[in-house]
């Protein structure tokens, strides 16, 4: 239902209407189902559009998303009774989710007008304003610049969609706007929702109009009314000429009216400590009034005193600073987390004067990533209880099975049901072993190991057999030159286990294990052919609860755990994976263990 030309519904710019008001949601969706069925076509299209728009209004996002999952419910119980067809809940749930689609897209509008306004108070010339226009206004999608000739208007310049030809007539919106010397909004008017327009005037004289319209919003918002009355303001320096002063008086007045228009906080101080500057954002932010600080020392206390001090030396060295993160107090004792992005000011001498920053709020992001770190060390604490606390019950089971394995006496079918709750439990505690171990690495432990002088060969040729005798499979093992070095022998057989297990576990064919010693490393190689590790998991192995599939059934540590092993004796390991030549993990270790600090 959305034809050529037209943008997703603005939920955001209508007026202030919501479901409670209409019968709740439900009410809401037999509404839109009337309009379907009554209107037709693209009747029926504005009409869904302008009640979505209507009801939705002024909200959250987040109360504007639950109203819409909740209409989309509504609409799809209309269907469930059949009062609307399949087709026609599918067309009203999409005209919602375009609704919703330019909600979000409203989010990113502070960014698109700080960028219109830097390129407004640039060399940009008249003409282009009207792009700047439409860039910076969320709702607008047609723009137009309008010069006065011989008393009637005359178009110089456009942005976006096409205007209609009586734009420029007398009793046009932008004509009244001329007549009459002040800013004229009208509605449902000229092919659009909404009309503004703003006379150009530099002095007593009017230069031509600056005409903005939206096909899809009912009203423009404050803040886009501000920001199109400075790009009009500008537009009017722009024509008026070459007269010095007059030119300089309203370059200041445009940059006024663009550091009170953005959407983020704007302050400037000088030498002393002395706020020169403080928009209507850093009021809303902040909770103190212009008059209230300007001219006086700032009011923001750092939450670090030193970072405050390292940023006041910055900027007196003449640096920028972009993107520093601090901690700030407002008004009622508040903290808030901040981006902040700073240049010097210089008087005409060259030298510092003071200030400029932009903030940008980031206190939800910091309470987000928080949330999300406290989350996982809670996790990770849990595990590694647990983990511990397991260890005794399990330990009474593996005893208790071997006890009665070795003097119970027992018949061959019950030794049986003995022996597979032995390896069972065996299997449980190398899994509980590998989620303390993981634990541990993850609190900030250093990885266990006890180093001593080793045959490698041997460790490999036992692990080895014992792979073979419990797959029943053959493994091929080669070694080459001097495999003696200083490792942990538990440890590199948990290393040589878990490679050369997972190699007979995901292969049909051969697997081989080669040993291989150097001037200072011994090398260990596994490689076997089969089904290659997908390409996007490839880069992710080694890190916990990865699985190349699903074939394991273990935790998804082992891997991590090989390489944290690895790492603890100073070593490095890496892997390839293809169709042609198989998998292939290498592990690099060095003869003598690495020294601590």
């Amino acid at each position: 239902m959305s034809g050529p030309g037209r943008k997703p519904l603005c939920l955001h710019t209508a007026p202030m209407r919501k479901f409670a008001s209409m019968g709740g949601e439900a009410g809401v969706a037999r509404q839109l189902a009337g309009f379907l069925r009554g209107g037709g076509g693209d009747l029926a299209a504005q009409r869904v559009a302008r009640l979505v728009a209507e009801a939705c209004a002024g909200v959250e996002p987040t109360e504007s998303a639950r109203q819409c999952a909740a209409l989309r419910d509504s609409i799809l119980q209309l269907c469930e009774d059949g009062t609307l067809i399949p087709t026609e809940a599918r067309l009203l749930c999409r005209e919602i989710d375009g609704a919703q689609a330019a909600m979000l897209d409203a989010l990113s509008s502070p960014h698109r007008v700080l960028d219109a306004l830097e390129r407004a108070l640039s060399d940009t010339p008249a003409r282009d304003l009207p792009d700047l226009a439409v860039q910076g206004a969320l709702s607008a999608d047609s723009a137009a610049l309008l010069i006065g000739e011989n008393g009637k208007l005359v178009i110089r310049a456009t942005a976006g969609l096409e205007i209609p030809p009586d734009a420029a007539d007398p009793r046009s919106v932008a004509g009244r706007a001329l007549a009459e010397g002040s800013v004229v909004e009208a509605s449902d008017t000229e092919n659009a929702r909404a009309v503004l327009a703003f006379p150009l005037q530099f002095g007593d004289e009017l230069l031509g109009v600056l005409r903005v319209s939206s096909r899809t919003a009912w009203k423009f918002s404050d803040d886009e009314k501000r920001f199109l009355r400075a790009i009009a303001t500008r537009a009017a320096t722009l024509l008026a000429g070459d007269d010095p002063q007059a030119r300089l008086r309203h370059t200041l007045r445009t940059f006024e009216s663009l550091i009170e228009a953005s959407p983020l906080p704007i302050l400037s101080i000088d030498r002393n400590g002395f706020v020169q500057i403080w928009n209507r954002a850093a009021e809303e932010l902040f909770g103190w009034q212009r008059h209230e600080v300007v001219g006086k020392a700032t009011p923001l206390g750092s939450h670090d005193l030193e970072e405050a001090l390292r940023i006041r030396q910055e900027i007196d060295g003449g640096r920028v600073i972009r993107n520093q993160e601090v901690r700030w107090q407002r008004k009622d004792g508040t903290h808030l987390d901040l981006a902040l992005s700073a240049a010097p000011l210089r008087d005409p001498a060259g030298a510092v004067s003071g200030s400029i920053a932009i903030l940008v709020d980031i206190t939800d992001r910091k309470q987000r990533e928080e949330q999300v770190v406290r989350t996982a060390r809670f996790r990770e604490h849990f595990v590694g209880i647990v983990s511990h606390d397991l260890r005794n019950p399990l330990t009474a089971i593996v005893t208790s099975a071997q006890l009665l394995l070795r003097y119970g006496e027992l018949p061959e079918r019950q030794a049986r049901v003995v022996a597979r709750i032995a390896a069972s439990a065996d299997r449980m505690a190398r899994m509980i072993d590998d989620l303390l171990d993981f634990a541990r690495s993850r609190l900030g432990g250093e990885f266990p190991i006890h180093p001593r002088r080793i045959d490698l060969r041997q460790i490999c040729e036992q692990t080895v057999e014992e792979l073979e005798f419990a797959y029943t499979r053959q493994v091929k093992l080669e070694v080459h030159g001097d495999p003696w070095g200083d490792w942990d022998p538990d440890r590199m057989a948990q290393v040589i286990s878990n490679l050369v297990g997972n190699a007979v576990q995901h292969s049909e064919g051969d697997v081989e294990v080669t040993l291989r010693g150097e001037s200072d490393f011994v090398v260990l190689e596994t490689h076997n052919r089969g089904t290659p590790i997908p390409r996007e998991v490839l880069p992710h192995v080694f890190e916990p609860g990865r699985r190349g599939t699903d074939r394991s059934g273990g935790l998804g540590l082992g891997l991590f755990i090989v390489q944290q092993i690895v790492l603890a004796h100073g070593g490095s390991i890496e892997v390839s994976s293809s169709e042609s030549d198989g998998t292939t993990f290498t592990v690099a270790l060095p003869r003598k263990g690495r020294q601590k600090p």
